[in-house]
């Protein structure tokens, strides 16, 4: 399944394929039709694990014409990292190294994990910055750094997984009719009503313009094109107050957010507000209530009855017996247990003196108050 997120942040899935494992042929195969008949666009992004069936499949099924770029996921990253490297304690530094906007944010975190440990500085070296780190991405990723919003649609389809092939695609196929029908009707209706960004939009900039106020702007240049925007406040957003670099002309600001998600920062309104120019005109039509409406305006086609089905003549596909499920005993999931699944366990503690390994038997904050 390849699923993409909207405007509005919300996930819709958009190819599927069923094939016999994860190996290199169902790969390849699921990757070239996904090229041919979907994703045909240029400068398209693909987020995956570093599994090597994808990896070898990528370069070979047409995804460089037109470009598009294979990128990783972070938390796969971590996952792998924590396999090699054996150090958790290191896990936190790697994934802030990924999740940095700045490079030289990420240069501190890469320079802190070769300090700890050369071999894990080693190691992060030869995967390709651009690849797995936001900071490089030059924009591309549009904020996404994991496949989680595969994992969502788990949720969705939980309960046909285990269906026949035929229930299972019919399932599948009446859940997208409605999905689109629900969402293609909404955007209607908004669009109507004269709403011209998302939702998710317009609250990013509501919260973008109210820290705007608080910014002090410098022009540098006559033509209202490159601007010192200084914070005098502090946001709590997890950096100190600084003094950031804005060129509108080339939709560029220091702290890389609207780089990252195409939607101007506070330091970027602020500069479009000095210079009397509306910063709802540099975001991206991505997020206009038009191409939302856009996305879901497909009509699905009504599944005929099946005795009005023209004669099928192409090629017959038996089956194979082996791989028949047993349908004794309870149902065994396959699902493999990674790195990923476990969490750090904090330690329980007692909740009168919120003391670790102290019960209601052996507290003795509750044993000398019993006796007074």
């Amino acid at each position: 399944m390849a699923v993409a997120q909207d405007g509005n942040s919300n996930v819709f899935p958009f190819a599927f394929t069923l094939v016999e494992g994860e190996t290199g042929v169902g790969w390849s195969f699921f990757l070239k039709n996904l090229k041919t008949h979907v994703a045909s666009q240029l400068g398209l992004y693909l987020i995956s694990d570093r599994q090597a069936s994808i990896v070898s499949a990528y370069p070979t099924n047409g995804w460089h014409d037109p470009p598009s770029t294979h990128v990783f996921c972070i938390r796969h990253i971590v996952q792998n990292f924590t396999r090699e490297i054996k150090d958790r304690a290191l896990r936190k530094l790697v994934m802030n190294a990924g999740y940095a906007l700045a490079q030289l944010s990420f240069k501190h975190y890469r320079r802190e994990i070769k300090l700890s440990n050369p071999d894990a500085g080693t190691w992060i070296d030869n995967i390709l910055v651009e690849k797995w780190t936001w900071s490089y991405d030059n924009g591309q990723r549009w904020g996404h750094m994991t496949t989680n919003i595969f994992e969502l649609m788990n949720d969705v389809f939980k309960g046909i997984q285990n269906l026949p092939i035929t229930a299972l695609v019919k399932s599948t196929y009446f859940k997208m009719a409605s999905l689109f029908a629900q969402r293609g009707e909404r955007w209607d209706a908004m669009l109507r009503s004269e709403q011209l960004w998302s939702e998710c939009c317009t609250r990013f900039i509501k919260a973008e313009g109210a820290k705007a106020n608080t910014h002090v702007v410098t022009r540098f240049d006559r033509h209202n094109q490159n601007f010192m925007v200084k914070e005098i406040i502090d946001h709590n957003v997890g950096l100190p107050r600084q003094e950031y670099w804005v060129i509108l002309e080339e939709r560029w600001c220091d702290c890389r957010k609207f780089q990252a998600f195409c939607m101007p920062c506070s330091h970027v309104i602020a500069a479009c507000a000095h210079s009397h120019i509306d910063a709802l005109t540099l975001l991206s039509p991505i997020y206009m209530s038009e191409t939302l409406l856009y996305i879901y305006n497909t009509d699905f086609v009504v599944v005929a009855k099946e005795d009005d089905w023209p004669v099928y003549e192409g090629e017959i596909v038996w089956h194979y017996d082996q791989m028949q499920r047993n349908k004794k005993g309870r149902l065994q999931s396959k699902r493999i247990i990674t790195e990923m699944d476990e969490l750090d366990k904090l330690e329980r503690k007692y909740g009168l003196c919120r003391q670790v390994r102290h019960n209601k038997k052996n507290c003795p904050t509750r044993a000398s108050g019993s006796t007074n």
